[in-house]
């Protein structure tokens, strides 16, 4: 059954999506789009509706990845190659449309990359390959919807791919390539997790779609989808005439796009703009040359003028600034963007006004005409007539500049501040915490280079073996029936047991037949192999005692959770502060959405750690539900100064009867968090000698921590709010 899609001309307040999508289309080498925005913004609909404007290609008859017979032959696959070599470049080609390949997020490694064809393999002996879904997408748009879900190793795979436009598939011995070029189309819900760096920067422009607000505008919406549900062919045949002619400027614009002149101050004024922006990657300055060419591909002009550069500019830079400067809200790039691009522009256009002159040197020059050399101006008497005359009374003897020093003057004086007045501590401790943090700044700037060295890396983490989802590493001997075989390993174990394969002896005595017959004895399953993923549960202490080390907590969580967000990881937050504990956030991978809310944590009195540590129980349940290779942590930020009891929360703490209930209490979590596997780190502050127990009952602290290091195995040690790198990096080590 034919699927009708919405009209790709029928999409109304979406323009900068629409444009997107039409300048990938035009030219591959922008290297895709990502869309991004909540639900019912219309995303899937936009992408599917794309297919039915799309122009059709030349390709090699029969070829099974629509080779170009235009390409030079090392760029082709095998059997074209073979082809265009017997008939001497004289193939037969057909007409056939871009490819759509729809990827699905469950996936599998195989399904993606292609596999041994087997039924030639048992039948005919030899060895050749079934095509996978970047075999189909080769040429055509490979499209990924909630692609923030996707499993990493499926995305590591799409980025070697992406990379090179090859796709090589590796089997026991046998490699098989074929080429991989492909449009590749995301879209995602942020809310739902954020991408991957290495392929957000894969991925040439990204729009953030936003539901558009006029009434007009979505009135129209509104009736064109109902129109649509109601009657597809009717609603599509109104349609026909814009989706013919867009259709005709794509397939124009293809033609011409790699004959357009790109002029050399266009590509100055790019290089000088991106250089403003500080994006490090090459890659910006090539999409954005690309996409503005793109666009006057479509506008049927032979040239790039600053109106594509205009059409490209918010198209390029948005996600790549977000993913250098995490800091900024999205508003705020959006300004930068526009601001520096708005000032290059007017520079560009009216050479001469960012010209240096007398009193400033222009901070984005255009003009590359030659400047005057500077010339010292000749001595004129004339003109120094009615200014005062200035005395000059030589450099200071010994004696006068000794009476200066020990005078007071109109200029520095230096005081004694001990003979004015003393100080007490209380007043000299912020100067010397000041003192101390710059001290620790210096610190760090000396070390930065091993600093990085220890911080940066992937990481260790986790690998879980599995018979259902990940890479597929290895194989073995099932235990019952087969769940995955592992069809490349039982053959070659096949041919091994009857002599025909260099693993075992002399080929002469082959006793293998085609096609072949198997035992059981030679069937093994497939192995796969997956990260495991973290669940991080930031348990923060807003009490009194604890309030000043908000904002070194704060940055930890941010730092952490920026790492963990490239490998899944949920990061949830609870603050506890007077007689209750707050789920600030539910376990999530935005990293934007947990940043947004950490500034607001104040600090109150009491200390309620056992509610905050019942509810992260409760929440880790909650998530081992949905994903039974979760691996929870449990990050506690405080100074073990429980005073609250969740069983009887009328209780006032006064003597040390009062505190080992409450101790007790943590000791019972301590114990489940214990025979529930759940990894628990404790950060305490480092205070001084002075304040180490101020609002802190020692006995019943002590208690706590060593009840959590013996029944729930934590690892404790203390966090250095001067300095908190030294932190990360135990952290990172830890996790």
């Amino acid at each position: 059954m034919k699927r009708i899609n919405f009209p790709f001309s029928a999409i109304l307040g979406q323009d900068r999506m629409v444009r997107a999508l039409i300048l990938n289309v035009i030219d591959p080498t922008i290297g895709g789009v990502l869309l991004t925005g909540k639900q019912g913004t219309g995303k899937s609909t936009a992408v599917r509706s794309l297919i039915d404007i799309l122009p059709e290609i030349d390709a090699i008859r029969d070829c099974p990845f629509s080779c170009d017979p235009t390409e030079e032959p090392e760029n082709l696959c095998d059997s074209c190659r073979t082809i265009i070599k017997a008939t001497k470049s004289n193939v037969t080609t057909d007409k056939k449309p871009i490819a759509f390949v729809d990827l699905p997020l469950g996936v599998t490694e195989d399904m993606v990359c292609g596999s041994l064809d087997l039924e030639k393999v048992l039948k005919e002996g030899i060895k050749s390959l079934h095509p996978g879904l970047l075999a189909k997408a080769n040429r055509g748009i490979l499209y990924i919807d909630e692609i923030n879900l996707l499993q990493d190793h499926i995305v590591d795979i799409l980025l070697d791919a992406a990379a090179s436009g090859v796709n090589i598939i590796e089997r026991e011995g046998v490699s098989i390539s074929h080429p991989a070029r492909f449009i590749l189309v995301g879209s995602m819900n942020p809310e739902e997790g954020e991408l991957r760096p290495q392929i957000n920067d894969r991925l040439g422009l990204e729009v953030d779609i936003i539901a558009p607000y006029d009434p007009g505008t979505r009135a129209e919406i509104t009736r064109r989808v109902i129109e649509f549900s109601n009657n597809p062919k009717k609603f599509g045949k109104a349609f026909e005439k814009n989706q013919e002619i867009l259709k005709t400027r794509i397939k124009n614009a293809r033609e011409i796009v790699y004959s357009i002149k790109v002029p050399a101050e266009i590509y100055a004024f790019v290089s000088k703009y991106v250089a403003e922006l500080r994006i490090p990657s090459q890659r910006a300055d090539i999409t954005f040359v690309r996409c503005a060419r793109a666009n006057a591909a479509f506008r049927g002009s032979m040239i790039v003028e600053m109106q594509d550069l205009d059409a490209a500019m918010d198209l390029v830079f948005e996600h790549r600034i977000r993913a250098l400067r995490d800091e900024l809200e999205p508003q705020e790039i959006k300004d930068k963007i526009r601001d520096i691009y708005g000032k290059m522009k007017d520079a560009f256009e009216n050479l001469d006004q960012y010209k240096p002159n007398k009193d400033q040197e222009g901070p984005m020059k255009a003009s590359d005409e030659s400047q005057s050399d500077y010339k010292q101006q000749p001595y004129d008497p004339d003109k120094l007539k009615g200014l005062p005359e200035i005395k000059d009374d030589g450099f200071p003897n010994n004696k006068e500049l000794q009476d200066w020093l020990n005078n007071s003057s109109d200029g520095y004086k230096v005081f004694d501040l001990h003979k004015i007045r003393k100080f007490s501590p209380n007043e000299l401790k912020p100067i010397a915490e000041l003192h101390e943090k710059r001290i620790s700044d210096l610190e760090a700037l000396f070390s930065n280079t091993r600093k990085k060295s220890d911080f940066g890396g992937k990481g260790r983490r986790t690998r879980i073996t599995s018979s259902q989802k990940g890479r597929y590493i290895s194989f073995k001997y099932p235990i019952g029936a087969p769940k995955n075989i592992a069809f490349d390993a039982s053959v070659k174990k096949y041919l091994v047991r009857n002599h025909c394969a260099s693993d075992n002896g002399n080929l002469e005595y082959c006793s293998a037949e085609f096609p072949i017959r198997m035992d059981m004895s030679d069937i093994v399953e497939k192995v796969f192999e997956f990260k495991a993923p973290l669940s991080l549960h930031f348990i923060l202490d807003a009490s009194g005692s604890m309030a000043r080390y908000l904002t070194q907590m704060t940055d930890v969580i941010r730092t952490l959770h920026r790492e963990g967000y490239k490998k899944k990881d949920k990061t949830s937050v609870i603050v506890f502060k007077g007689r209750n504990a707050h789920i600030l956030q539910r376990p999530t991978t935005n990293l934007n959405r947990i940043i947004a809310k950490l500034p607001s944590i104040e600090g109150l009195s009491y200390t309620p750690l056992a509610e905050a540590l019942v509810k992260a129980e409760n929440m880790i349940k909650a998530e081992r539900m949905k994903n039974k290779d979760l691996i929870p942590v449990v990050v506690i930020f405080s100074d073990l100064g429980a005073n609250i009891s969740r069983k009887n929360p009328d209780l006032m703490p006064q003597s040390q009867e009062d505190f080992r209930i409450i101790s007790s209490e943590l000791k019972e979590i301590a114990k489940s968090f214990g025979r529930k596997k759940v990894r628990v780190l404790i950060m305490m502050p480092k205070k001084g000698s002075s304040i180490q127990y101020l609002g802190v009952n020692p006995f019943a602290m002590q208690e706590i921590r060593d009840n959590f290091k013996k029944y729930a195995k934590a690892d404790v040690f203390m966090f250095d709010s001067y300095n908190p790198q030294k932190t990360l990096i135990k952290l990172r080590k830890i996790l």
